[in-house]
């Protein structure tokens, strides 16, 4: 009588198969999310130096000189400052319409308003979209509040230009 224990033959079936996929799976994409989070949540977002232009079209001739280099210009909604004003130009305002006897378009200055350019510097976080500074996004054409000690007032975005120098994240590695 032999009574030493038979080895029994492991055979695979199809269910057991599907549970091993099942598993590699499950650990796979737990990988996968534990990475993602780490590298999201490990990094700060990066923030640069940037100068933004404001246009303020059509602004009556007494407000000229209301606006001076150093003013630090705050949003009039949420009260932030998003910038110091680094230079202002002023220019004519001038009217484009259509000349009506000759159907040309015509270039006239109009009398007793004129455009101020304000050139503003700050810090801006660097988004996928462009720039952001104080949870505002910051994109060319954007309509801007700006206040500053004597003025208040709306303009458009027409130019932003971020410094030669490194961002801040940059600089600490």
């Amino acid at each position: 009588m032999n009574t030493a224990p038979t080895k029994k033959k492991l055979y695979f079936n199809f269910i057991d198969i599907l549970l091993v996929l099942l598993v590699l799976a499950s650990v796979v994409t737990l990988i996968f999310f534990l990475r993602e989070r780490r590298i999201v949540d490990g990094s700060s977002p990066k923030t640069a130096e940037i100068t933004y232009k404001i246009e303020v079209a059509a602004m009556r001739e007494e407000f000229r000189n209301l606006v001076a280099v150093g003013d630090m210009v705050m949003d009039p909604v949420t009260t932030n400052v998003i910038g110091e004003v680094t230079d202002v130009t002023y220019a004519p305002y001038y009217y484009v319409g259509t000349d009506r006897t000759t159907g040309l378009q015509i270039t006239t200055a109009y009398p007793g308003k004129i455009t101020m350019t304000v050139t503003v510097k700050t810090a801006a976080a660097l988004t996928d979209t462009g720039y952001e500074i104080k949870g505002n996004a910051l994109t060319l054409g954007d309509t801007i509040s700006l206040r500053v000690p004597n003025f208040t007032g709306n303009g458009i975005c027409i130019a932003i230009e971020q410094s030669a120098s490194q961002t801040q994240n940059e600089k600490g590695r």
